[in-house]
């Protein structure tokens, strides 16, 4: 009888994908047909600029000029959403319309939120239970976030990020990599490769801009360590079936986050052909890169990234592979753009990052999507047309040439 009620539930379950799925195909297509995405050659940068600081704009916090709400159903401002602000419009090159007292003023309003004992930020808007032990979104990736946004500024934190310190230590840079089972696939509920890029990458900012020689020291022993890990196999991290697409976009995710550490060194010292083969089998057939078919900001930038930095090590055959794939992608990533405002994570789904206050409703722009896509968007279209209107800055973590 168990087994029964067991292939029921399955059967239940598949039924239910596969409507899931339908109604997301359907969704897709009313949007193509709707849209009528052009090619990047046609694409309306100055247009694209004014949609995106409008709605930016809107989302502006009773007029004050360093505060932003996630969405428009958020009732207050926040941290995070002031650092996607910048970061958006950065990359738009609006920053450059700010004065040099306005951009020194933004600095201190970050500056306001950070902790001397330890250099992260904390704000209560968002504060919670999962905020200080979670890498994929709280205290430590949003420090990630605001040396982006401090360097765009042309400033430095107030603060070095003395939370690192316990990382001088090899051991605990052991530990932490010990954490993981690097002879399988690592599970979705994981954020690992998070906490290592927030530490990986933050340790590079800490050796580059706060001139701190122990954490070079402490960063060469972490990526020596994380080369001797890398699976000869499939290029990367970890030992998966490359054939069942949910494994293999969960490794491709996890290198995205471990792979800033060297490119941003300028390492490309891995089995490159091996690795961009990988992720192009990400794709789906609306050319996102995720699982479903209303692929994520995440999903999407993270295979983007590599294929995009990875292309001019490969052959003249998968070269033209990866620009053709990087084209079909333009046009899907910007089909999530809701008309006249910014970007949605997922096309018909509701989206929540890590509180309430950093949410937005079904089919409603958010700030983290609108900065992550524009960046997915920026990064295609600079790679597509070798003179894009899109600032890029250099800096650990997100945002590097």
């Amino acid at each position: 009888m168990y087994i029964i009620y067991n292939n029921f539930k399955k059967k239940i379950k598949f039924i239910k994908e596969e409507f899931d799925s339908w109604q997301i195909q359907n969704k897709v297509n009313k949007l193509h047909l709707k849209k009528s995405i052009k090619e990047i050659e046609n694409f309306d940068f100055i247009n694209f600029k004014l949609k995106l600081s409008n709605f930016i704009k809107s989302l502006q916090f009773k007029e004050e000029r360093f505060m932003y709400k996630h969405s428009s159903s958020c009732t207050k401002p926040t941290l995070y959403a002031s650092v996607y602000a910048l970061m958006t419009l950065s990359l738009l090159g609006e920053i450059n319309k700010l004065s040099n007292q306005e951009k020194k003023d933004w600095q201190k309003y970050f500056d306001s939120f950070q902790s001397e004992i330890d250099g992260l930020y904390y704000d209560p808007a968002v504060q919670n239970e999962i905020y200080n032990n979670s890498d994929w979104w709280g205290a430590r990736h949003l420090a990630l976030h605001i040396v982006t946004a401090s360097t765009q500024l042309g400033y430095r934190p107030k603060y070095s990020f003395l939370f690192l310190k316990k990382y001088y230590e090899l051991v605990n840079i052991d530990k932490l990599l010990d954490k993981v089972d690097w002879q399988s696939d690592v599970s979705y509920s994981s954020d690992i490769d998070n906490k290592i890029m927030n530490i990986g990458c933050l340790l590079q900012y800490q050796r580059d801009f706060m001139k701190d020689n122990d954490a070079a020291k402490t960063l060469e022993y972490l990526k020596k360590q994380l080369k001797k890990k890398i699976n000869n196999t499939n290029g990367i991290w970890g030992s998966f079936d490359v054939e069942n697409p949910r494994q293999r976009s969960r490794m491709v995710q996890f290198a995205y986050h471990l792979f800033p550490i060297f490119f941003y060194d300028n390492d490309y010292g891995f089995d490159n052909e091996k690795i961009v083969q990988l992720v192009l089998k990400t794709k789906n057939k609306h050319n996102g890169f995720g699982v479903k078919l209303n692929s994520g900001a995440c999903e999407d930038l993270d295979s983007i990234d590599i294929l995009i930095r990875l292309e001019k090590y490969c052959s003249p055959r998968l070269q033209k592979e990866i620009q053709e794939q990087i084209r079909k992608s333009f046009k899907w990533v910007l089909l999530n753009q809701i008309e006249d405002s910014g970007f949605v994570f997922k096309i018909d789904e509701k989206f929540i990052y890590g509180s309430i206050e950093n949410s937005s409703n079904k089919n409603e722009a958010g700030m983290f999507p609108t900065w992550f896509r524009t960046l997915s968007i920026a990064y295609m279209a600079n790679y597509l047309t070798k003179h894009g209107n899109f600032q890029i800055i250099n800096c650990p973590g997100y945002e590097f040439k």
